[in-house]
């Protein structure tokens, strides 16, 4: 009786629906023609690279996408004598999709944000705010990567 609970509940996990997001073998019902980029060139570049993966689809579904990203970094705090204790870094990336064969488009603005603390030596808080702008840049194309594909289903 208690292997039977146990088939059952493993019989209900398998047929539950479950398909992975980010599959790498996943086959894109659409296809990118055209991108083109402006704005923060390092993390433009990032997005573009991530992106040319879906240039090579075959898909009647053709968009062309542009997108603009910006970077913004400002002082959250200072200290006693004014000096910057800590950094509020955004980066804002603008997405449009467009189709020209049946008029849909689709705009999307993705922001991501943190604040980080100043350091002594300012080569290595540069080395960190790189850093932490990769990382920023990189839960962007995941989350431009979720967009594409809720656009897919919805096609």
């Amino acid at each position: 009786m208690k292997n039977f609970k146990y088939f059952l509940l493993f019989l209900f996990l398998l047929s539950c629906g479950y398909s992975p997001i980010y599959q790498a073998d996943q086959k894109s019902n659409f296809k990118l023609s055209i991108i083109e980029f402006s704005g923060e060139k390092e993390i433009s570049r990032l997005i573009f690279k991530n992106l040319e993966r879906f240039k090579n689809n075959k898909s009647s579904n053709v968009y062309n996408v542009n997108f603009i990203s910006t970077e913004e970094n400002i002082v959250a705090t200072k200290d006693k004598k004014g000096n910057a204790s800590s950094y509020k870094i955004t980066i804002m990336v603008d997405f449009n999709l467009n189709n020209e064969s049946n008029d849909k488009n689709f705009n999307k603005k993705f922001i991501k944000e943190t604040i980080y603390n100043s350091m002594d030596n300012k080569f290595e808080l540069n080395q960190y705010k790189k850093n932490i702008k990769k990382n920023m840049t990189s839960q962007i194309v995941k989350d431009i990567q979720v967009f594409l594909n809720i656009i897919e289903n919805d096609l």
